[in-house]
Parts: C-alpha cells; sequence; structure tokens
C-alpha cells in the first residue's frame, strides 16, 4: 500500500476516533466526585453543600459539570471543565478500535 493511502487512512481513522470520543459526552455518570453547589446547608445554614458532579464521557470521563458557572446538570464544552489528558485518552481508545475494526474488514474480504 502506498505512503499516501496509508496516511488517508490513519488520518479518516483519527477523524472516526475523535468524533466518537467527542459524541461520548452523551454517556453522562454522576459522581463519585463532588463539589461545591452553594452554600445554605448544615445546622446553621452557613455551610457549603455538597453534590456529586456529573461528568461525561466513556470509557474516562472528560468533561466535569462545573456548579455556579454553568447551568446545573447539564454539560457543555463552553463552560464545564474538561480535562485534556483524559479526552485524549478516550480518542486514542476509540483510535485502537476503529483500527482494528478497520483490519478485521480488510482481512475478511481478502
Amino acid at each position: 500500500m502506498r505512503l499516501a493511502a496509508k496516511l488517508t487512512r490513519i488520518g479518516i481513522s483519527l477523524a472516526l476516533a475523535t468524533a466518537l470520543a467527542l459524541l461520548s459526552v452523551h454517556v453522562e455518570q454522576v459522581g463519585p466526585e463532588v463539589a461545591e453547589y452553594g452554600n445554605l446547608c448544615g445546622p446553621n445554614a452557613a455551610s457549603p453543600c455538597y453534590k456529586p458532579v456529573l461528568k461525561g464521557g466513556f470509557p474516562a470521563a472528560y468533561l466535569f459539570d462545573a456548579p455556579g458557572i454553568s447551568v446545573e446538570r447539564q454539560l457543555s464544552f463552553g463552560e464545564d471543565r474538561l480535562f485534556a489528558g483524559a479526552l485524549m485518552l478516550d480518542i486514542a481508545f476509540y483510535f485502537a478500535i476503529v483500527l482494528l475494526v478497520a483490519q478485521l474488514r480488510h482481512a475478511r474480504w481478502w
């Protein structure tokens, strides 16, 4: 296979893996991480209130809800906390899957 064809396949696979990783933000989980969602808790209503945080991404959560900044219990790339390392891990995971599927598909046809 020529170098240009290999680079094209790798580029398409990387783009597909990135799209899958970004779409995986819809796989949402709550907790065990907690964040401060106010300050009217406790016996004298002056202690901080802690709740489990909504997070999105699969297999590693990379987008975490930022209470007080964004809409509560709704994930948004512009307002919530993004962990780039976890996002890169997700992209690598999906890249490996896409390459494996492409390899299996290619082996099946020959």
